[in-house]
């Protein structure tokens, strides 16, 4: 039998952070507290610090604002790249075609 994986927003996860990073509080505990695992929330509070280092997350979505920004920007240079790719061929094709009518 699998187990489903649970899965956290991004919201809870920084809170569960904050509770961390900047109430002073144990990993353990606030893991306890929270119900989740405390390896879990140890990997989510060396990540944070890591991308408040300057560091990008090489998986999943960012925990910083500035990180989170950052991949969303990614994303749309990645899609608008990907669509000038394809207007460029179109372009060429119709170029292309529009020489041959004419000869």
């Amino acid at each position: 039998m699998t187990t489903k994986r649970q899965k956290y927003t991004r919201e809870f996860k920084l809170e569960a952070i904050s509770l961390v990073v900047e109430h002073k509080r144990k990993v353990a505990e606030v893991a306890q507290s929270l119900g989740i695992g405390t390896s879990t929330l140890d990997n989510w509070v060396r990540k944070y610090k890591k991308e408040k280092q300057g560091i990008a997350p090489t998986e999943g979505l960012a925990l910083t604002d500035d990180q989170h920004r950052i991949q969303e920007l990614e994303r749309e240079v990645r899609q608008l790249k990907m669509e000038k790719d394809i207007l460029k061929k179109a372009s060429a094709l119709l170029a292309s075609d529009s020489l041959n009518v004419y000869r």
